[in-house]
């Protein structure tokens, strides 16, 4: 009697494997298809220190190794309300002003060879500014590298915009900085009336830059209020 019962069981356990063994063999054979991303299919995240506004007529981009530059730009995005963003290198640079110095010269003369030092910031677009303000420490006389970085890889979102330069420098001259951005973003208009802050008039930032956004026509005012004011009532008598 247990020989009989014996014999139906060994069936249903051979059966029960082979049917496990078909399973594991449909895994193998069947790979899920597996689609990479590409570049224009991953969404578009906002850079980390990207900071909001209430104001989204303006931009504040700067590039500030030590908190000159960053200073001046803080000052400009609370007058404004507006949006800010600080450009950085991919690899910060040396805390010791010597070493930074001489990483700065050896990156400019690459530039002018056609390479730029890589930055980790970036911004889809400037669709909805009316204006950019861009600001930088002058090193050698010129645009701090990574700002010059930055324009290169967006001068075509920049293209027919507004830009505004603001520079901070010991000493040096803000001429040859403003025609590198010419050059880096041909389809822009750079504004001519630019801010240069020096070690000896940094201390008068709180008053220099509420006359200069004067001059550029740059308020505090929204474009929705802007809207409303400029709105033409014809009243039509009898």
């Amino acid at each position: 009697m247990k020989k009989f019962l014996l014999i139906p069981l060994l069936l249903l356990t051979v059966f029960t494997m082979a049917a496990c063994k078909d399973d594991e063999g449909a895994f193998s054979q069947e790979k899920p298809e597996i689609s990479e991303p590409t570049d224009d299919e991953e969404p578009y995240k906002e850079p980390d220190k990207f900071v909001h506004g209430n104001n989204g007529r303006y931009l504040v981009l700067y590039a500030s190794r030590t908190d000159n530059t960053e200073r001046v730009a803080q000052l400009i995005q609370t007058t404004l309300d507006c949006d800010i963003l600080e450009v950085e290198p991919e690899n910060p640079y040396d805390n010791n002003y010597n070493t930074m110095l001489e990483r700065s010269r050896e990156e400019l003369e690459k530039i002018k060879q056609g390479s730029f030092p890589p930055i980790k910031t970036f911004i889809e677009k400037f669709d909805s500014y009316d204006m950019v303000f861009v600001g930088y420490p002058i090193w050698h006389g010129s645009m701090a590298t990574p700002m010059q970085t930055f324009l290169h890889e967006h001068a075509s979102g920049l293209s027919g915009k507004r830009i505004a330069l603001f520079a901070t420098s010991g000493s040096s001259d803000i001429s040859t900085s403003a025609d590198e951005a010419r050059t880096l973003c041909p389809d822009a208009t750079i504004i001519e009336q630019n801010l240069l802050l020096t070690s000896s008039t940094l201390s008068q930032m709180t008053t220099r830059i509420p006359e200069w956004l004067e001059e550029l026509g740059a308020s505090r005012e929204d474009q929705d209020t802007q809207e409303v004011s400029s709105l033409k009532i014809n009243i039509i008598v009898g």
